[in-house]
């Protein structure tokens, strides 16, 4: 019995001595296996989604980067100044202020050199900014992003419009204008991102001639199809890692207003559809998306209505582009009668489910800037849109004109021709997109056209509208601003250089789409659109009848027509991150896909975000993001030349020419003022290792005193069995 008793207990002591073991080693081994196979969303991160459907692909050129959300390039990239192009809000930013001034250019006219007075615009820019890389912002990188513009017409904003630059001092640099720049450049000019020129002056070199002509030195490489893999600016936000399914930013620890961004890191995923991408916001899964979904009340609201919201703000309208140098759509009575037979109301319902109300014009104006057309003009433009459509007036337009149906219900021209099936597209997984498209081919079949979807890939589509590879397609409005002028002048005229230009005729429009030449069609239309942009700011009658004027051309020739007025698809998670737009205090517009010329800049949005739940600063959580997220030309941990620098600037009162400058300005300068401490990366590097290793040593010291307790229960029982 004492031997049986004597091995139970031999038994018991091993299962308990085993145990023990075991235990211990697995708290001193379980940290480093469960690091080793998984890595969580860091820390201090947000997710997300500007627009699904879209495979990221490696180039952040920020002329030409049609494969990513352009509100993901202005948070690399910044621009002069903000502008809100909802109600012309300006904020300066990378420019304090700026102002107007009168210059004079030399012309050689039949070899008599005559003095022309023309306008000139100096820009004072923002000191102690710095490129993501470390080198300094400056007047020569404004002067540079300018003149490869002039340099290389094809990447659009300011090209050929100066006649001459120069800098003042490193901080000051004057614009001259040539004579036909109106006042309303002045948009354009602090729209203008910057791009540093010790990357870009290294493949791209440009020198300026005596006479003011700035020549690109690189003869064979091209600007605008240069792939940029390796984002430098000066914004919030720099490039972390990059894979076609995710693209990650991280704050910019070089970023010139103290203590931002709040939000460290930005995760970009990438989903093939809007019915993986909603899946995901229902999920809670994205923190800031700009997503079409069909019911959002009840699929992601009420999943969790105290932290999921949304708010889809009108905006500008969603157009029905159409190409005009294509038979049939060359017949401008075609283009109108396209006009009157579709039903916007069936989109809005049917195809948008309720969130874009129908256009009230065929105009591509917001509805905010429809007050600026006269009442004439105003129920002419409402007659070519009718909310139902109007087939009838459309067939009587078209046999006004020499059209009719034949016994097949099919539309043949005046040259006795059936019209051939025409092609309608847009982007595959698009769905609200792709269901407009469906509704309007069975829309037009009642006037006789055959129209045949298409759906290709984003990059597909993109490229086929900018070359002219297409009949129909839906598309966001080509150019917008806080006046009616550029939204005119975007579509018909050739002020934005089309980028990337392969058709020669007309050359009309910033993506080349419609290309209809109106200087030749009206000789007078050029005149109209020059003496808007040059009465914007200083005649409002002269200003407003040109706009009306504009609009009946519009009407009579139909290059593109306005279906809803697309919503600013916006929604938001708000269990950790505050600050962001509400219905009640939309202060800023709040998609994140935005970032297209003279379209509002997500950067502002971005910098209101404050994650409540990560109190340590942004540093501190590279010690949780994977290794394989580091990219080897462009490392995150930047190594400062002082362990601990403190920052402090101070208040700056800026004045420009706007009348909203001073309160943007006012917040900015808030800001501005606020003094920080900012430890270095390498001391908190130091500091984590630090605490990893005082972990360590106080696991080592539990196994100690595991094995102390080990031994002596060993001895305790030993003793017990001898005494029996």
């Amino acid at each position: 019995m004492i031997s049986m008793r004597s091995n139970t207990l031999k038994r018991i002591i091993s299962i308990i001595v085993t145990i023990l073991m075991a235990t211990t080693i697995g708290a001193l081994f379980t940290p480093v296996i469960s690091q080793s196979t998984s890595y969580p969303q860091p820390e201090g991160s947000i997710v997300v989604m500007p627009s699904p459907g879209i495979v990221w692909q490696d180039n952040f050129n920020p002329w030409s980067a049609p494969a990513l959300p352009g509100g993901m390039i202005w948070l690399i990239y910044e621009p002069l100044a903000l502008v809100n192009y909802l109600n012309g809000q300006i904020i300066p930013w990378l420019a304090t202020n700026w102002s107007w001034t009168t210059a004079y250019i030399y012309v050689n006219k039949s070899g008599m050199i005559s003095k022309i007075p023309t306008r000139a615009l100096i820009i004072h820019l923002r000191q102690g900014v710095y490129f993501s890389n470390g080198d300094p912002f400056n007047a020569t990188a404004v002067w540079y992003t300018i003149a490869l513009e002039q340099a290389y017409p094809q990447l659009g904003y300011l090209a050929g419009d100066v006649a001459n630059m120069s800098i003042i001092n490193p901080y000051t640099l004057e614009i001259v204008f040539k004579p036909n720049v109106g006042p309303i450049t002045l948009y354009t000019v602090l729209e203008q991102f910057v791009v540093d020129p010790n990357q870009w002056g290294k493949i791209f070199p440009v020198e300026q001639l005596p006479n003011g002509t700035f020549v690109g030195l690189n003869k064979t490489g091209n600007p605008y199809t240069y792939p940029n893999t390796d984002p430098i600016g000066t914004g919030p936000y720099m490039l972390y890692s990059f894979s076609p399914q995710e693209i990650v930013l991280v704050a910019n620890p070089h970023y010139w207003m103290p203590g931002e961004p709040r939000i460290k890191y930005l995760l970009y995923p990438s989903y093939p559809s809007n019915v993986q991408a909603d899946t995901a916001l229902n999920n809670g899964q994205i923190t800031w998306g700009g997503i079409f979904e069909p019911d959002i009340q009840q699929d992601f609201v009420a999943k969790n209505p105290q932290y999921y919201h949304y708010y889809f703000a009108p905006g500008d309208p969603v157009m029905l582009t159409l190409n005009d140098l294509k038979w049939p759509l060359s017949d401008p009575i075609l283009r109108q009668a396209i006009s009157l037979a579709i039903n916007r109301t069936a989109i809005y319902y049917l195809g948008e489910y309720g969130y874009e109300p129908p256009a009230e014009t065929p105009l591509p104006l917001p509805p905010q800037q429809l007050s600026m057309l006269n009442s004439t003009v105003l129920q002419l433009a409402e007659q070519y849109s009718p909310p139902d459509g109007n087939v009838t007036a459309a067939l009587q337009l078209l046999e006004s004109h020499g059209y009719h149906l034949n016994a097949q219900g099919q539309l043949v021209a005046p040259n006795g021709t059936v019209i051939p099936p025409l092609t309608i597209i847009t982007v595959a997984g698009w769905t609200d997109w792709d269901a407009d498209l469906t509704l309007i081919a069975q829309q037009l079949k009642q006037i006789g056209l055959t129209v045949e979807v298409e759906t290709p890939p984003f990059t597909v589509w993109f490229s086929d509208m900018e070359s002219g590879n297409y009949y129909m397609g839906i598309m966001w409005d080509l150019i917008t601003g806080p006046t009616p002028i550029q939204e005119f002048e975007g579509y018909l005229y050739n002020y934005w250089n089309s980028p990337g230009n392969v058709t020669p005729i007309g050359n009309s429009t910033y993506f080349d789409l419609e290309r209809l030449n109106l200087s030749i069609v009206s000789p007078s239309f050029e005149n109209l659109i020059q003496w808007g942009w040059n009465n914007f700011s200083i005649n409002q009658t002269a200003y407003e009848n040109i706009i009306n004027k504009l609009a009946l051309l519009w009407i009579k020739y139909m290059p593109s027509i306005a279906l809803v007025y697309g919503a600013l698809w916006y929604e938001y998670v708000n269990d950790t991150v505050t600050g962001w737009p509400t219905p009640q205090n939309y202060y800023w517009p709040a998609p994140p896909y935005t970032g297209l010329p003279s379209t509002p800049l997500p950067v502002v949005l971005a910098l209101h975000l404050v994650n409540q739940s990560v109190p340590e600063p942004w540093w501190y959580y590279t010690s949780q993001v994977p290794q394989s997220w580091y990219t080897s030309n462009n490392p995150f941990v930047y190594q400062p030349t002082s362990t601990t620098t403190t920052s402090s600037t101070t208040t700056t009162t800026s004045t420009t020419t706007s009348t909203t400058t001073t309160t943007s300005t006012a917040v900015l300068t808030q800001t501005s003022t606020t003094t920080v401490t900012t430890t270095s990366t390498t001391t908190s590097i130091s500091t984590i290792t630090t605490t990893v290793t005082t972990t360590s040593s106080n696991t080592l010291l539990y196994v100690a005193i595991a094995v102390v307790i080990i031994i002596i229960v060993i001895a305790a029982v030993v003793l017990a069995l001898r005494r029996k």
